[in-house]
C-alpha cells in the first residue's frame, strides 16, 4: 500500500470509513461516511453507524436535527451538526478509535490509512514539499507543532505502533 503525501491530503479525505468507539459496548465500530463537502442529501442516504460486537446501528437520516438559526421570517432552521477536524467522528460525534492522549494534547486519526499518513510524516526527518504549493488545509499543515517537533518523534511513533495493535 502506497502512503499518501501529507502535504496533499486533508483530514476530510478519510471520512468514508471511520473507526470509532461504540457508545454502547465501547468496542471498535464503524461509521460508513461520505465526504464532508458533498451535498447533505448524500449524507442522508449514505452515512450510517454499525457495531459488529453489540449490533447497535444507526442511519444518519434517523438522527435528530438541532435548531441552527431563526431566519428573517421567524422560522427556525434545523440541521444536523457536523464536527470536522476534531477527535470525534464528524457525523455522529462518537469518539474515534485511533486517539492518543498525551500531555501536550490529542493526536487522532479517522482510520488506519489516516494514521499511516501521520506516521509517515513523523518518520520523515526531512519534510520537504518537493515543489508542492503550500496547502493550509493539508494534514501536514494542520498537525499541531508539538506533533512535528523532533523531540516528540520517537515517543509518538511508539504510541502509534501501540494504538495500531489494539
Amino acid at each position: 500500500m502506497k502512503t499518501l503525501n501529507p502535504y496533499i491530503v486533508r483530514n476530510e479525505d478519510f471520512t468514508d470509513r471511520i473507526d470509532v468507539v461504540c457508545p454502547r459496548c465501547e468496542k471498535k465500530a464503524l461509521v460508513i461516511g461520505a465526504g464532508l463537502y458533498v451535498p447533505m442529501a448524500e449524507h442522508e442516504e449514505k452515512v450510517r453507524f454499525s457495531c459488529v460486537s453489540c449490533g447497535y446501528a444507526i442511519k444518519y437520516e434517523n438522527t435528530p436535527k438541532t435548531p441552527v438559526y431563526v431566519n428573517s421570517r421567524g422560522l427556525t432552521k434545523y440541521s444536523r451538526l457536523l464536527y470536522p477536524n476534531a477527535p470525534i467522528d464528524p457525523f455522529f460525534g462518537f469518539a474515534l478509535w485511533y486517539c492518543i492522549e498525551v500531555n501536550e494534547g490529542t493526536l487522532w486519526a479517522y482510520n488506519l490509512e489516516h494514521l499511516s499518513v501521520i506516521e509517515a510524516y513523523l518518520k520523515d526527518s526531512l519534510r520537504e514539499r518537493n515543489g508542492l504549493p503550500y496547502q493550509n488545509n493539508s494534514i501536514a499543515s494542520r498537525l499541531p507543532k508539538w506533533v512535528s517537533a523532533a523531540k516528540n518523534r520517537e515517543y509518538l511513533l511508539r504510541l502509534i505502533a501501540w494504538v495500531k495493535l489494539r
